[in-house]
């Protein structure tokens, strides 16, 4: 998917997720996102954003829509508290929009984690890499509105932005991110020496061979030789 044109707040994805019903009709829970994304003026904006959140969270684990099928997210955030599902929320984002993707890359290459973000210059590179689309100005716009509701940056003014200190994340939240990547990638193998790192650079870089040992039977398959660091997902 290329296109993010509406900004999502973790509570409307998690609180959706945590109670929805799986085996029923998507459209019996438009009602409760309504009520949740209370924030949102008028019914073509909750519908819009409903989309979004359906489309990523929901329809892209399945085949079709005709009913919700589980997934491991609706799993993970009726299982768990919100802070645990925030991280892994944020990386399916960034795993299914090639646009956002992309904008994490470059954010990773040019700006260290103390410098102000310029939304101006982060249009004018997705611009040139995308085509100069009204959807592609306003996916900068959303996604940068929504890294400031996951709380990794910071809006400073109009145009300007700094990111917010790194955190930590647990081994089981890393674990969750690199089945999650697995799923999207539509592989059962994870090359941990070309792992897209730009799924991490808001948090404190885990060690993914510590991890990889840890989970080493129960999810995955560990195999470490030379030049090279592989999971087997079970």
């Amino acid at each position: 998917m290329t296109g993010y044109d509406r900004p999502l707040k973790p509570e409307w994805i998690y609180k959706t997720l945590q109670q929805i019903k799986v085996g029923e009709k998507p459209e019996n829970f438009y009602p409760l996102y309504d009520n949740i994304a209370v924030e949102l003026v008028g019914k073509d904006g909750r519908r819009k954003t409903r989309t979004v959140l359906f489309r990523t969270f929901i329809y892209s684990f399945q085949q079709n829509t005709q009913l919700i099928e589980n997934n491991l997210l609706i799993e993970l955030c009726q299982k768990n508290d919100f802070e645990y599902a925030k991280p892994i929320l944020l990386a399916k984002l960034i795993m299914d929009y090639d646009i956002l993707n992309y904008l994490i890359k470059f954010i990773h290459q040019i700006f260290s984690p103390t410098q102000e973000i310029k939304s101006s210059l982060l249009t004018t590179k997705i611009v040139e890499h995308f085509g100069d689309l009204e959807i592609v100005k306003r996916s900068v716009r959303a996604f940068l509105k929504t890294l400031c509701d996951f709380k990794m940056l910071t809006q400073l003014n109009a145009t300007t932005y700094r990111q917010l200190p790194t955190r930590e994340l647990l081994p089981e939240q890393v674990k969750e991110i690199l089945i999650l990547y697995a799923i999207s990638k539509q592989t059962k193998q994870i090359d941990l020496l070309n792992l897209e790192k730009q799924l991490f650079i808001f948090y404190t870089l885990p060690d993914f061979t510590s991890i990889a040992r840890q989970f080493h039977l129960t999810h995955w398959e560990y195999i470490k030789g030379q030049n090279r660091e592989l999971l087997i997902l079970k």
